[in-house]
């Protein structure tokens, strides 16, 4: 369910109004060397529209282990969290324990002991985990994501941040200006921020060595190379979702038919269509 602004307002000030949300403490670029930066209160809304579009709003869609992975997702970007039976998979770098890692640093929160240092996901099934939905230590977790959204987006952020070397080694020479460019223009404001986060969150950066895949791939890397297509006279955030829509339908058009990924466009362009939708995220970083 992808929520009008409105109702995106009043959940906002409700989290803003809860003494228990937490925000990173200090400056971010100190703590972490971080370049691109936002303001807690640009944290909590980004958040936020995240977490409406990967499980609805939902408190329990912050536990998530979905059916036919062999791993949990968790928060609002459903970070991946590997069991033990997938350790070549699992590192500190990515994923949940990378989110773990980067809250520690921010210092903001009373993260569970259980949590801390751990690589593994506790839980070894999808069966063990869904049996264990209400136990208390599956609460205190949902609890702890629900309280730490603002730096959830921080870290995605820095994410975002982290994957541009990889989006220029994957774009020919001819292309790089124009990657860097498109990518530095939406950085300039919250709405664009929230765009590009959130499209690398959905549908992964599309970086690759071959050629094939950058002419014909749908990740960020061919969202900002596909703006330079876009209708004259649209905006850089028009633009950009302009090129989201055309990457996702070639998506569709080049997975097997039997796959019927086209049932999934209208979802997607609903929540590409929020990238146009952010006049409450303010005007300044």
């Amino acid at each position: 369910m992808i929520p009008n602004s409105n109702l995106l307002k009043i959940i906002i000030a409700l989290l803003l109004s809860s003494s228990q949300l937490v925000f990173g403490v200090g400056n971010n670029s100190q703590n972490s060397h971080q370049i691109l930066t936002i303001s807690p209160q640009i944290a909590l809304p980004i958040g936020v529209k995240i977490w409406f579009n990967e499980s609805g709003g939902s408190i329990m869609g912050l536990t998530a282990w979905n059916d036919g992975e062999d791993f949990a997702s968790l928060g609002i970007g459903h970070f991946v969290w590997q069991p033990y039976a997938n350790r070549k998979r699992a590192s500190f770098n990515a994923g949940f324990p990378k989110l773990i890692r980067y809250i520690e640093k921010r210092g903001g929160a009373n993260i569970p002991t259980w949590l801390r240092g751990n690589l593994y996901c506790p839980w070894d099934s999808r069966e063990e985990f869904l049996r264990d939905q209400y136990s208390p230590r599956m609460i205190e977790l949902r609890n702890f994501l629900q309280q730490t959204i603002p730096i959830q987006a921080e870290c995605m952020v820095k994410h975002l941040e982290e994957i541009l070397p990889d989006l220029l080694a994957s774009t020919p020479p001819e292309d790089r200006s124009f990657i860097y460019h498109k990518f530095h223009t939406l950085t300039r404001t919250p709405s664009g921020i929230y765009a590009l986060v959130d499209y690398l969150n959905f549908k992964g950066p599309g970086v690759s060595n071959s050629r094939r895949n950058y002419e014909h791939g749908s990740g960020l890397l061919h969202v900002l190379k596909g703006m330079k297509f876009a209708p004259p006279g649209a905006t850089p955030l028009q633009a950009y979702t302009w090129a989201a829509k055309n990457a996702l339908i070639r998506k569709v058009e080049q997975a097997p038919s039997t796959a019927h990924h086209e049932r999934w466009l209208s979802g997607w362009f609903n929540r590409v269509n929020t990238y146009l939708e952010g006049d409450y995220l303010g005007n300044n970083i």
